[in-house]
């Protein structure tokens, strides 16, 4: 699923979300969403399962910080030192502050911020949720747990249709607002998971049929703006295929292909890394920004795409992995193993 998520969106910032683009092709929020109900379901299976241990704080940080600020740090710094030493040019936006992106507050700025680095916003997000979330877990009674999701989920939807935030226009603390009920149905399907819940037949029909219902209606008769208010639906589909599987349905064999692992392996940093190979290779190449209007401006671009897979790969085998095993040597602790 994280290799969908990543294909969608990378496929849809070469080929669809540029100014001759296909329109076929703009399906990038699709992806966006299914990264967000997986790193909820992610971090609540994580939360739930050793919320009890002394050092889970400790250890949770710990690894989330090996996996996340290695690579974003080193796309940072590589691509505000480009923009630094080239000099202005037309093909380069502006970006926001560097503080900003190091201190993972961009998503404040105002604006979606520069395309090279545009999809760092979702990180800043996620970094968020992961600082707040474990600390509310750990701070509520187990018996309102559930409630409190089911409610966060509910409260922060309404603030945000009510308020008027959507992702074209970020103010503020919206982009977080309206993103927290996408990584809470993640972690609300983390509970179901955890606590054995089985679906009644009727709800595992209302899901799909309902939520499909709501996001094809959106798509074809609202406005592209209105798309944050459909956003909870479209997590909603996601999470409930998450649970089909998890719960022992077997997985479609698409989801089983090689080819969709291996970009899942590598989905974190081609995440990251795609936009500033593209606007580097077409900026030196052209003089101008990314585009597909012409052959040679397509072919740069399906180079780009092949760079950056590489460039991922790379960064996988060499920094990601070794962190990672690095981090599991380090265990979440029984609450009962303390006491000796």
């Amino acid at each position: 699923m994280r290799g969908i998520a990543v294909l969608a969106v990378v496929i849809a910032h070469y080929f669809g979300e540029v100014e001759h683009g296909i329109v076929a092709f703009t399906f990038g929020w699709p992806g966006v969403t299914m990264f967000f109900v997986l790193s909820g379901f992610l971090i609540g299976s994580i939360i739930l399962e050793h919320k009890t241990s002394p050092n889970f704080f400790r250890v949770f940080y710990m690894r989330r910080a090996l996996r996340i600020l290695p690579v974003y740090f080193l796309t940072i710094s590589a691509t505000l030192g480009f923009i630094h030493l080239y000099g202005p040019a037309g093909w380069i936006d502006e970006p926001f502050p560097a503080l900003s992106y190091f201190t993972f507050t961009q998503n404040f700025g105002g604006s979606l911020g520069m395309i090279w680095l545009r999809p760092t916003w979702t990180l800043a997000v996620e970094e968020q949720f992961y600082l707040l979330t474990p600390l509310l877990v750990f701070l509520l009674p187990a018996r309102l747990l559930l409630p409190s999701i089911v409610g966060g989920i509910v409260a922060c939807y309404l603030a945000s249709v009510l308020l008027g935030w959507d992702g074209f226009n970020m103010r503020g603390a919206g982009p977080l607002l309206y993103s927290s009920p996408v990584l809470l149905i993640g972690v609300f399907s983390a509970y179901i998971v955890r606590q054995r819940i089985k679906l009644p037949e009727i709800v595992r029909l209302i899901i799909p049929l309902a939520s499909t219902s709501v996001v094809v209606a959106v798509a074809v008769f609202a406005p592209r703006s209105a798309l944050y208010a459909v956003w909870p639906f479209m997590a909603a589909l996601f999470a409930y295929c998450i649970l089909l599987i998890v719960q022992g349905r077997r997985s479609p064999m698409f989801l089983r292909s090689r080819v969709l692992v291996a970009f899942g392996t590598i989905s974190y940093c081609l995440y990251l890394i795609h936009q500033p190979i593209n606007g580097v290779m077409h900026g030196l190449m052209f003089g101008g920004t990314a585009d597909i209007a012409t052959a040679p401006q397509f072919l740069v671009t399906c180079a780009a795409f092949v760079v950056s897979i590489s460039v991922a790969a790379a960064s996988w085998f060499a920094l990601e992995k070794p962190l990672l095993q690095f981090g599991r040597q380090k265990s979440y602790l029984d609450k009962d193993s303390t006491s000796h």
